[in-house]
């Protein structure tokens, strides 16, 4: 691919030996000066993709500026922390900013100069509006998991960020799915783009899946029943809602089962300690919402066991595609309930909060 000897030498040492299908296609692309609008599965390589296209173009060049556009806090410590390793032997500064903390330290640091900034869109407005950024000094934007973007609202705030970058930009978006919402977001942003689509859209093939019918009643004890069995592996569990992750959190630690929770309503130091914890093999079990079930990388994930199913069918993917990354297998059972056993019943999530069911009372008219 021609990439620097300060390139090569990182990715040597983060034992990047062989470039996944997607780098291969999409590193040339973008050096080459093309704007790319790429589909590819979960865990195929696409951070470092256009982290090290990112870092070759910067390279000589001090007046150049990137921006990577995340939607969520976890996935962009995430891109940063892995641009960051592949410009390990670079003079670059590269800032993370998202909400659910003091602004202060951000805009301290982004003072002081900033080469390539991993954002998420909200956060990133508020500091354009305290002038702590100048977004017009960006000439290289990604856009990372569009699709996601689009779920959650942020569109209208990308527009307005896309409209104060440099007009003389490069651009690229990427997905896992490219939907016809998707394409109509490219025309907006990206000229001429050319379309890189790699896999199928559906699960990585070393992926096993398995479904487990039982009634709701049963799922607890089946949960524990396979943790046991697997006393070694890391293992991703999906609830439905937050309450479902405190819920299972609360009584696998009450009983003896180690694991740690992320979900939206957690601070970010507990979610960002959490995440750690399970990345570095000092817990091995994490419940989650699907908060964590996009673009987080976690190295050796045995094992996904969705508690809940998906709400859709690429919300199930992208909660699989945490397992079986980068070649390697792994394995996803789903709990399927009988909904003619469970029918009305949610006394499981209401003992662990000792919440009774309400009951009518009848009012009494106060005498005139």
């Amino acid at each position: 691919m021609g990439l620097s000897p300060n390139t090569l030498h990182a990715l040597g040492s983060l034992r990047y030996l062989e470039a996944t299908e997607v780098q291969e296609r999409v590193i040339p692309a973008i050096l080459s000066g093309k704007n790319v609008m790429v589909r590819s599965q979960t865990g195929t390589g696409k951070t470092a993709a256009f982290g090290i296209a990112i870092v070759e173009r910067l390279f000589g060049h001090k007046n150049r500026k990137a921006l990577v556009l995340s939607p969520t806090r976890e996935l962009a410590m995430q891109i940063c922390k892995e641009i960051r390793l592949i410009a390990s032997f670079y003079h670059m500064r590269i800032l993370v900013v998202y909400g659910g903390h003091g602004l202060g330290e951000e805009i301290s640091d982004l003072r002081r100069g900033v080469d390539i900034l991993v954002a998420t869109p909200g956060r990133l407005l508020d500091l354009s509006e305290r002038r702590a950024v100048n977004l017009s000094e960006f000439d290289f934007v990604v856009l990372d998991e569009a699709d996601r973007m689009l779920d959650m609202g942020f569109i209208p705030d990308i527009d307005r960020i896309m409209s104060q970058v440099s007009h003389e930009r490069m651009t690229h978006l990427f997905s896992a799915t490219l939907a016809r919402q998707i394409y109509d977001i490219a025309s907006k942003y990206i000229r001429d783009p050319e379309v890189i689509e790699v896999g199928e859209l559906e699960k990585v093939a070393e992926i096993e899946e398995e479904c487990i019918y039982l009634a709701r009643s049963e799922k607890f004890g089946r949960l524990t029943g396979i943790l046991l069995s697997r006393p070694t592996d890391k293992v991703i569990i999906f609830g439905a809602t937050k309450r479902v992750v405190d819920y299972l959190w609360r009584r696998l630690n009450d009983q003896g089962i180690r694991a740690g929770a992320i979900h939206g309503d957690l601070s970010q130091s507990k979610r960002t300690k959490t995440m750690n914890d399970f990345k570095e093999n000092r817990s091995r079990i994490l419940v989650a919402t699907d908060v964590a079930a996009r673009g987080i990388h976690v190295e050796n994930v045995a094992l996904i066991i969705n508690y809940d199913e998906a709400m859709d069918a690429d919300t199930h993917l992208h909660r699989i595609g945490r397992t079986g990354r980068m070649g390697k297998s792994g394995k996803a059972i789903t709990f399927v309930e009988n909904k003619v056993v469970n029918r009305g019943s949610d006394q499981d999530y209401r003992d662990i909060f000792k919440t009774a069911p309400r009951r009518h009372t009848p009012r009494i008219p106060r005498p005139r």
